[in-house]
């Protein structure tokens, strides 16, 4: 008869092996069984043991030796109905711990969302959902700060943007080109308020990167103003390594 069947149910080879040979000889010795079972004799207590915590198989000591006798394969069902309730355990953990996952699943697949604004109302649009967005302690990180090629509407426009985060309790981390060290006009605020930290960069970026919760703002300061918004975590996490490398090098 093909005993291999069982190993469907969670028996090894091994295990198959000597239950068989124990059903064919009943009670018997290491020796015997092994002998029998064609197993190596190191094998043979590990095995044992296995078949033992599953009610398979059973031992008793004689004079000093182990005795080993097959359990009656009925018991094989009490194996089944043991495993069966562990699964159910296992399956009450999953369950439990499943919303957990499922978030951290979400996260890890999210949409990158794209969106492009123009002109001073478009830049105005970014500024004021980020105020919204954030709560007082919330920090927010930015990099390549420049003077634009519109000064002085430049200058406006950040200070007002700039108070206004400041108002509402948002600590920001802000690398300014070196270049508006001489505006004063503008920088002066920055310095003084205990909600920016300031630092400088000695070469001059292209455009600036503002990252704010799962947001990364690329702002490119021409005469009319372009954002290209990105949401996404990913993303986000990616400039923000990017950030701490450059502040790392920025001085203050």
């Amino acid at each position: 008869m093909d005993f291999s069947n069982l190993q469907k149910i969670g028996l090894t080879n091994g295990e198959i092996k000597v239950y068989q040979a124990l059903l064919d000889l009943g009670e018997c010795t290491k020796t015997t069984l092994v002998k029998k079972a064609k197993i190596a004799p190191s094998n043979v207590y590990d095995i044992t043991n296995r078949l033992i915590e599953k009610g398979i198989i059973s031992k008793v000591i004689k004079n000093g030796i182990a005795h080993f006798s097959p359990a009656n394969p009925k018991h094989i069902l009490n194996f089944l109905d043991l495993k069966k309730k562990e699964l159910e355990k296992e399956r009450d953990i999953v369950t439990e711990i499943l919303p957990t996952l499922l978030a951290r699943y979400k996260d890890s697949k999210e949409k990158v969302n794209i969106e492009v604004f123009q002109g001073w109302n478009g830049l105005k649009t970014i500024f004021e959902d980020l105020i919204d967005d954030c709560k007082k302690e919330d920090q927010n990180y930015v990099f390549g700060a420049s003077k634009g090629e519109s000064d002085k509407q430049t200058d406006r426009f950040f200070l007002k943007y700039s108070k206004l985060r400041e108002k509402k309790g948002i600590i920001t981390n802000i690398i300014f080109n070196k270049e508006l060290k001489q505006r004063k006009q503008r920088i002066d605020f920055f310095l003084k308020s205990k909600r920016y930290n300031v630092r400088f960069l000695d070469h001059v970026t292209p455009s600036e990167i503002m990252l704010c919760k799962n947001k990364t703002c690329i702002i490119i300061l021409s005469k009319e103003p372009l954002v290209i918004r990105i949401t996404s975590k990913e993303v986000m996490n990616s400039f923000k390594q990017y950030f701490d490398i450059m502040w790392k090098q920025a001085k203050k």
